[in-house]
């Protein structure tokens, strides 16, 4: 039986209505039930795209969605909320987040022209949807729209591998301000790791990955290269932070990394590093290009960083 299923009764819609909080009594909800539309959306699908011009009201019946605000992650939406409640009541007012389907999630979809009919029988709806309206507000409250005025990029790679780390900061010296882990007072003594790490993160307009072969993994007979565990969480945090394009994953040039399936769509930049120590800044010259366009190409985000 698939998700959207359980809700093609109308009884059973009329029930999951009933607990969303714009709706709260079962006369609105049964007026909701007749004049709407049930989609199911799988995981990774946006219901909502910032930007856009449809103005549709959303019920989530079932799953999870996060909100994205100018490829910023911020917070998550399950079931019981609505989503489009600005864009559904005023004219003038374009979709202000994407909204996307982080798990197989189903949803009661009403036009804003059958939502304004709803509201003339049920006026309550207006003061509910605006007790909604006043949390969000609350909510995004907690971040600040900041804005780097040079793009800032945080690196991480394992100590065997910081003199590369080192040597592309001086390469990108004029593109960006590159933080790595081993500067002073990122990781400070006794400070938590993670909320450091969130916290560079959360600065930063561009995350690199530099993935060593440091490591040798038997898996399935074979023999291969990973990175260490740590450079690979902290390659995920950024994706989940920063998104996937602002997210790079670099890797040695004619050697086999083995990565986990979760990063395959994620396409690395290969690296040199020459025989000698000396050839390294040459040797790095075409992967420094390559992250000076992208640099030149997305700039600074207009990231939203929690206030402190």
């Amino acid at each position: 039986m698939s998700l959207k299923s359980r809700f093609e009764h109308d009884d059973d819609l009329i029930d999951a209505l009933v607990g969303q909080r714009i709706v709260g009594d079962r006369d609105v909800a049964a007026a909701f039930a007749k004049v709407g539309e049930l989609i199911e959306y799988p995981a990774g699908r946006n219901i909502i795209e910032q930007g856009g011009a449809d103005r549709d009201l959303y019920f989530l019946l079932t799953g999870k969605a996060q909100v994205i605000v100018n490829q910023v992650r911020l917070y998550a939406r399950d079931k019981g909320v609505t989503i489009g409640e600005m864009s559904a009541i005023n004219p003038h007012i374009g979709r202000s987040a994407t909204i996307e389907a982080t798990e197989p999630t189903v949803v009661w979809k009403i036009s804003h022209t059958r939502l304004a009919e709803i509201g003339v029988e049920h006026p309550v709806i207006w003061k509910r949807i605006a007790q909604v309206l006043a949390e969000r507000l609350e909510q995004r409250n907690q971040f600040v729209n900041r804005v780097n005025t040079r793009p800032r990029i945080f690196l991480i790679c394992s100590a065997e591998a910081l003199a590369i780390g080192k040597a592309i900061r001086v390469g990108l010296e004029h593109d960006a301000e590159v933080v790595i882990w081993s500067d002073d007072k990122i990781f400070a003594p006794g400070s938590y790791p993670i909320e450091a790490l969130e916290e560079q993160v959360g600065l930063a307009d561009f995350g690199i990955a530099l993935a060593e072969p440091d490591d040798l993994v038997l898996s399935r007979d074979r023999l291969s290269s990973t990175p260490r565990d740590n450079v690979i969480f902290e390659l995920g945090f950024f994706m989940s932070r920063l998104g996937r394009h602002r997210s790079l994953l670099l890797v040695p040039q004619n050697e086999e990394v083995h990565l986990p399936s979760d990063f395959k769509g994620l396409t690395p930049l290969t690296y040199r590093t020459g025989a000698a120590s000396r050839d390294l800044p040459i040797a790095l010259g075409p992967v420094i290009d390559r992250i000076s366009g992208l640099i030149t190409d997305l700039g600074v985000r207009s990231s939203f960083m929690e206030a402190k």
